[in-house]
C-alpha cells in the first residue's frame, strides 16, 4: 500500500513542477520544488533507517532550499551549473558537522554519513528544475521530464521482479515522454525524447534502489520515495536540454 502511496506522491509532485513552469515564475517554481525537497527531508531518515533523524531532516532540507534558491539566481550565467558544485561540497560539510553535534554516541556513523549525503544530493539535483524552462527546449522540456518520470513510477509497482521490471519502467517512461513531446513540442520531437530517455533512465535506477524501502515504512517514508524520484532527474533533464537546444 505504501508503494502505491509513492507512486501517486510521484505523479502528484510531477503535476506540481508542471503548474509551477507554467506560471512563468521561476520564483513559484522554485517554492514547488522547496516544497518536495521538504516532503523528502521529513521522510528520508525513516525511509533508511537512519540513526538521527532530526540532524539528517535538517541537512537535507536546507541543502533542497538552498539548491531552489540558488537556481533563481544561477539562470542566465554563463555556467549556471558551477555554483552548484560549490553547494554541493557545503552540503558535505554540513552532513560532517551533524555527526560532530551528534550526542547519541554515534551509533552507526557510516550509515548515517552516507544516508545523509544521499538525501542532500537528491535534493541538492532538484534546483535544476527551476533553470529548465530558460532552456531553448524550454517548458516543453520541463513537461516531458514531468511525465516520463510519472510514469516510470506508476509502472514501477506492477508486480514484476528482476531486471524485467526496470526494463518495463524504462519503456513506459520513453513512450509517455514521447507522447508527451508530441503533444508540446512538434518541432523538436528528437531532443525532447533523448531528455525523456535519460529522464527515464535515472528514474528507473533509482526506483531499483528505492521502491522496495517504501513497502511497509509508513506514510512519510512513501511520500519521501515519491518526492525522490522528481528530485533526482531534475538536473538530468537540465543539462540533456541545454546541450540539445
Amino acid at each position: 500500500m505504501t508503494a502505491l502511496t509513492a507512486a501517486f506522491a510521484t505523479v502528484a509532485f510531477a503535476a506540481l513542477v508542471v503548474v509551477a513552469g507554467y506560471t512563468a515564475t521561476p520564483t513559484l517554481l522554485a517554492l514547488a520544488v522547496g516544497f518536495t525537497a521538504l516532503v523528502l527531508a521529513l521522510g528520508w531518515p525513516r525511509l533508511l533507517h537512519l540513526p538521527s533523524p532530526r540532524g539528517t531532516t535538517l541537512s537535507v532540507v536546507l541543502t533542497g532550499w538552498s539548491s531552489a534558491a540558488l537556481a533563481v539566481h544561477a539562470v542566465g550565467i554563463t555556467r549556471p551549473l558551477a555554483p552548484f558544485a560549490a553547494l554541493l561540497a557545503l552540503s558535505v560539510l554540513l552532513a560532517f558537522v551533524h555527526e560532530l553535534l551528534r550526542r547519541d554516541g554515534r551509533s552507526d556513523l557510516v550509515e548515517s554519513v552516507t544516508g545523509t549525503l544521499a538525501g542532500q544530493a537528491v535534493a541538492l539535483l532538484g534546483g535544476a528544475w527551476v533553470m529548465l524552462p530558460t532552456t531553448r527546449l524550454g517548458l516543453a522540456a520541463l513537461t516531458v521530464a514531468a511525465a516520463a518520470t510519472a510514469a516510470v513510477r506508476v509502472i514501477g509497482v506492477m508486480p514484476l521482479t528482476g531486471p524485467l521490471a526496470g526494463w518495463v519502467s524504462l519503456a513506459a517512461g520513453i513512450i509517455a515522454g514521447t507522447f508527451t513531446a508530441v503533444m508540446v513540442g512538434p518541432t523538436k520531437v528528437t531532443a525532447l525524447v533523448v531528455v525523456a530517455g535519460i529522464v527515464s533512465g535515472v528514474a528507473a535506477g533509482l526506483d531499483l534502489l528505492l521502491l522496495h524501502l517504501t513497502r511497509s515504512q509508513g506514510v512519510a517514508a512513501a511520500l519521501a520515495g515519491g518526492a525522490a524520484p522528481v528530485l533526482a532527474v531534475g538536473t538530468a533533464a537540465y543539462a540533456v536540454a541545454r546541450l540539445l537546444g
